[in-house]
C-alpha cells in the first residue's frame, strides 16, 4: 500500500537483496519441517492446504514479535488476489510456500525501511539477528543505508514521519472498534449507511476487514432495502448517495440479495436524471456518477442510446465560464466515466479539452485545489493524481509539495476525527483520500513516479544507482507481492507474480 514504491526501491537499490530473501525462505521452510505435522499432507483440495499453512506462517510471525495488525494487514491481501489461478492444482507445501512468499519478503522490508528511518525497530532487528535473518553481507549494506540516514537528518525525519502514518491510522482504528462499530446501528438510515461505507473503505484499505464485525450493516442492508434503496439531496463525493453505498457493501461483503430489485430502482433513477437534466453528466456530475458505478457494480447493462441520454449537453455546458463553477473532483469524474465507456479519445475535443485545461488551472505549485481560488483539498489531490496516471501524463507533477500536504493533512485529521456519533464526515472522506494518494504514488505502473517518491524520502546516496544510471528504474524482477491501479476503475489489485 503505502510503503510498496520504497520497498522496491529497496529491493532494486541492494545487490544483497536476494541473501536476505533466501535467509528468510530457510528459516520458514525449516520451521514447516518441524512442524510438520499440523499440515495436511495428504489432501486433496488445495485449498485445504493453503490455508492450513498461512496459520502456521501466522504462528510463526507471531513468535517473531510481529503484531496482529501487521500480519492481518500483509495476509489479508492473499485473498484479495489471483491465488486461486496461482494455486491451480498445487497441492506440495513447497510448491505453495513458493507463492506466498513475496508476501513476506515485503512484510520484512518493511522492517528494514522502519530500522533505516530508527522508528523503534531495532528490537525487532535484534529478533531477526538472533533467529539468523540478516546474512553479514545484508548487515554491511543496511549499516551503511542507515548511516545515509544519520547523515541527512532532513530526509531522516520526513521518512520517519511517512512511516509512522500508517501505524497512527491503525492503532486509532483499533482503538476506536467499538465506536466504529456501533455506526452500523445508528437509527437514522443515512448515517447508518454513509457512515458504515466509509468506515469499510477506510478499514479495508488496510486490509483490517477481519478485525472488525460488519455483520449488522450485513443483516440491515439485507433485510431494509427499502431504507438504504434511495437518493438524498446535495450528493457529492463527501455526501455519497446512500443508495451507491449499499450496492458497494453489497459487493464487498458478498450480501444475497435479489439484484432484481436493485436493478429495477436505478432505472428509476436513469429515468430521474434524464428527465431533470438537459447535461446530466455535466450539471449533476455526481448524482450521475454514482449512478453509472451503481450500475457496472449491479451489472445492469446500459444501451448505447442509455449512455448517450446521460452524456448528452449542449456546448455550451463545456465553455470555461461553466466548468470553472465544478469542483476539481467533479471535472475529473467526468473524464473517468468517458474514460470507462472508452469515449475519451473518440469525442469531440471541443468537449474534452476545456475540462482537461480547467483541471490543469487548480494545479499550482503549493498543491491542488478543489476550485481555482480555493483550498488545497485531499480529495482534489487525489482525482488529479488519478487523472494523470489514467492518461499516462505524470511529468510535471510537484511531487515534493502534493506528499508534504498529503502528510500533514492526515496528522491533522488523525488528531482531529472523533469517533462519536457526532464525527465529522468531511473529515473522515478527506483522510481516505489523502491515503488514496500515497497509494497510487507507491503502486502506479510508473518507475519515475516512484523514484520521485523516493528522492522525496530517501537521501541521494541511497539512490545512487539510480542517479548514475541513464535508464530510469525498472521492477520487473521484483520480487514482491505485486499491488497496481487500475486505470479504468481505480480499484487496487493484488497480484501474484510466481
Amino acid at each position: 500500500m503505502i510503503t510498496q514504491g520504497l520497498a522496491k526501491i529497496i529491493e532494486s537499490s541492494s545487490n544483497e537483496i536476494n541473501l536476505f530473501y533466501k535467509k528468510i525462505d530457510e528459516y520458514f521452510k525449516g520451521n514447516m519441517l518441524k512442524n510438520i505435522q499440523k499440515l495436511p499432507l495428504n489432501a486433496n483440495d488445495p485449498k485445504e492446504v493453503l490455508k492450513s499453512l498461512v496459520s502456521l506462517i501466522y504462528d510463526i510471525l507471531r513468535d517473531l514479535s510481529f503484531s496482529e495488525q501487521e500480519i492481518e494487514c500483509h495476509f489479508s491481501s492473499l485473498w484479495k488476489s489471483n491465488i486461486e489461478d496461482q494455486l491451480g492444482n498445487k497441492k506440495e507445501i513447497m510448491e505453495i510456500y513458493e507463492i506466498l512468499s513475496p508476501l513476506l519478503y515485503k512484510l520484512f522490508l518493511d522492517k528494514i525501511i522502519n530500522y533505516l528511518a530508527d522508528t523503534k525497530s531495532n528490537s525487532h532487528m535484534a529478533k531477526l539477528k538472533s533467529e539468523n535473518f540478516l546474512p553479514i553481507e545484508f548487515i554491511i549494506k543496511l549499516k551503511e543505508l542507515r548511516k545515509f540516514f544519520n547523515q541527512n537528518l532532513e530526509k531522516k525525519d520526513r521518512l520517519q514521519k511517512y512511516l509512522q502514518i500508517q501505524n497512527k491510522i491503525l492503532q486509532k482504528l483499533i482503538n476506536n472498534q467499538e465506536n466504529i462499530e456501533k455506526f452500523q446501528q445508528l437509527n437514522d438510515p443515512r448515517d447508518r449507511i454513509q457512515l458504515s461505507y466509509i468506515m469499510y473503505r477506510i478499514i479495508e484499505f488496510f486490509n483490517l476487514e477481519g478485525m472488525f464485525d460488519f455483520s449488522p450493516i450485513q443483516d440491515y442492508i439485507k433485510e431494509h432495502p427499502e431504507q438504504w434503496l434511495d437518493t438524498i439531496p446535495l450528493v457529492s463525493l463527501k455526501n455519497p448517495d446512500i443508495y451507491y453505498c449499499g450496492i458497494y457493501l453489497i459487493n464487498k461483503l458478498i450480501i444475497p440479495m435479489d439484484m432484481n430489485d436493485v436493478k429495477y430502482f436505478l432505472l428509476n433513477m436513469y429515468d430521474e436524471c434524464i428527465d431533470e437534466f438537459e447535461a446530466p453528466l455535466i450539471e449533476a456530475t455526481n448524482q450521475v456518477y454514482f449512478f453509472f458505478k451503481s450500475s457496472w457494480m449491479a451489472r445492469l447493462e446500459l444501451s448505447n442510446r442509455q449512455n448517450k441520454e446521460l452524456l448528452k449537453g449542449d456546448k455550451v455546458y463545456y465553455t470555461t465560464s461553466y466548468l470553472r463553477n465544478l469542483e476539481t473532483s467533479q471535472l475529473v469524474l467526468i473524464l473517468r466515466v468517458y474514460n470507462h465507456l472508452d469515449l475519451f479519445d473518440k469525442l469531440d475535443q471541443d468537449k474534452i479539452k476545456p475540462i482537461t485545461n480547467e483541471i490543469e488551472r487548480r494545479v499550482s505549485e503549493k498543491g491542488i485545489k478543489q476550485f481555482r481560488d480555493g483550498f488545497i483539498s485531499a480529495e482534489a489531490t487525489y482525482h488529479v493524481l488519478f487523472y494523470k496516471y489514467m492518461r499516462n501524463s505524470l511529468e510535471g507533477l510537484q511531487t515534493q509539495k502534493i506528499l508534504d500536504n498529503i502528510i500533514s493533512r492526515i496528522y491533522r485529521n488523525l488528531q482531529l476525527i472523533d469517533f462519536s456519533e457526532d464525527i465529522n464526515y468531511d473529515l473522515l472522506t478527506e483522510l481516505f483520500y489523502a491515503c488514496q494518494s500515497l497509494q497510487l504514488l507507491n503502486c502506479i505502473e510508473n518507475e519515475s513516479m516512484v523514484e520521485l517518491l523516493a528522492k522525496h524520502l530517501f537521501p541521494t546516496r541511497v539512490l545512487q544507482k539510480f542517479i548514475d544510471s541513464d535508464e530510469t528504474p525498472t521492477f520487473n524482477n521484483s520480487k514482491l507481492f505485486e499491488l497496481k491501479i487500475s486505470k479504468d476503475t481505480g480499484d487496487l489489485i493484488h497480484e501474484i507474480r510466481h
